[in-house]
């Protein structure tokens, strides 16, 4: 799957937590240009994050190291730009990735390429990574002077893969999971307010356009609320646990593992025995949610999320989620958080060792302000990628190849010190 995807798929899954309903029409607006976005064979997006955060009331011998590390995260920030483009087919796509961190008295760059073609009979796919300057100065000698590193993940026993049926894979996941959102959302209705802003002008690639603005905000009980809904509703939802299960088995019979019947058989087995004590598992989450109720998760600030629609599509997201942890709080409930035993005086949730730190002080508060831009919406103009060679790259076999080389012979070398 492209970066891209993958971004898309984790932000899709967002969305759907969010405003997926079939009952609110802002509701619905959101979730359909959020499918629209997923479907496009080209789009760029740029994110920002930035990080303010803080930590207060700590005991006089911990204040200190929390503030040293909350330095280095305040005031952070995070850039990815990321472009991506397919054919009508999505059989080939070429992506391009940059993030760019700054921390303090630090900043990262990393650029990656990645090009794919599924239209021959072994899939071909090559990740190219420019490596960063920090990187680069730990790496042994014979590589710390290239440029790039490519990884190509089918390179070595791709004669075992087919192409064809792995591209059919992933197209029929795909159509699977927008056949899935679409019906579920019809019944996912989580008691969430969306805010119709009205239209206005925003700045675009293609210079100003009317866009209409949805805004969703959740305080700290409304955001306990949507999990608790969240999780009891999905649980319990038929077509849910189906597409889980579909979505697993399918991914599972595609394994190259030797032992792949045995894993799909103990999947089976663990899935069959979860459904059959799904009351079970909800009336311990639901009794964990309400213990949550004493815990604060989020500041003042909350949840607070801003989708510009136009033309169809999600052309801008931005927002603030406001974290607040008590440590005190969070050590109350972990200390509620007892084994159950069975029986026999066995403890049956896998929880040997409760920790017990009623003296734990202290709150941190982190808040993450981002905002997404979408451009280039079906007409990105081709990506080129970096020209590699033996003089500028390594293979990234190589260097694993190296350092476990290198690994074994210290290990060698300590043995021999010891015989001695």
């Amino acid at each position: 799957m492209k970066p891209r995807k993958k971004l898309m798929s984790a932000a899709l899954g967002v969305s759907m937590l969010l405003v997926a309903t079939g009952c609110s029409p802002n509701q619905s607006q959101i979730f359909q240009a959020s499918m629209n976005l997923g479907n496009a064979n080209s789009l760029q997006e740029h994110t920002t994050m930035t990080f303010q955060a803080d930590g207060s009331g700590f005991s006089s011998s911990d204040q200190p190291q929390v503030d040293k590390v909350l330095a280095v995260l305040n005031n952070a920030k995070l850039d990815l730009d990321v472009k991506s483009n397919s054919n009508e087919q999505k059989t080939a796509s070429t992506a391009e990735m940059e993030m760019k961190l700054a921390l303090q008295g630090m900043n990262i760059d990393v650029p990656v390429w990645v090009n794919s073609d599924m239209k021959g009979k072994t899939p071909e796919i090559t990740e190219i990574v420019k490596v960063p300057s920090l990187a680069a100065a730990s790496l042994p000698s014979q590589f710390a002077s290239k440029e790039y590193m490519i990884f190509k993940p089918f390179d070595k026993g791709a004669k075992n893969i087919d192409a064809t049926a792995l591209m059919n894979l992933n197209k029929n996941l795909q159509a699977a999971t927008m056949q899935f959102l679409t019906a579920y959302a019809q019944q996912f209705n989580p008691d969430i307010d969306v805010i119709d802003q009205g239209v206005k002008d925003i700045q675009t690639s293609k210079g100003t356009v009317p866009a209409r603005i949805y805004e969703i905000k959740l305080n700290d009980a409304q955001f306990k609320k949507l999990i608790r809904y969240a999780v009891n509703n999905f649980v319990q939802n038929a077509d849910a646990m189906n597409y889980v299960k579909e979505l697993m088995d399918s991914s599972l019979q595609f394994s190259q593992a030797p032992d792949k019947n045995e894993i799909i058989s103990q999947f089976d087995q663990a899935f069959a025995q979860f459904k059959a004590n799904r009351s079970a598992f909800l009336s311990q989450f639901n009794t964990v949610m309400d213990k949550l109720q004493n815990v604060t998760i989020l500041g003042d600030k909350g949840i607070d999320i801003q989708y510009d629609i136009s033309g169809g599509y999600v052309v801008k997201e931005n927002g603030t989620v406001d974290l607040k942890l008590d440590l005190a709080q969070l050590s109350q409930l972990m200390n509620t958080l007892t084994p159950t035993q069975n029986a026999q005086g066995q403890q049956t949730n896998g929880q040997k060792d409760v920790v017990k730190s009623s003296n734990a002080t202290g709150t941190l508060d982190l808040a993450i302000n981002f905002t997404t831009d979408v451009s280039n919406i079906n007409s990105l103009p081709m990506i080129e990628m970096p020209q590699v060679d033996s003089s500028n790259s390594f293979d990234y076999q190589d260097l694993v190849n190296s350092l476990h080389g290198n690994a074994k012979a210290e290990s060698a070398k300590q043995v021999g010190v010891r015989t001695r």
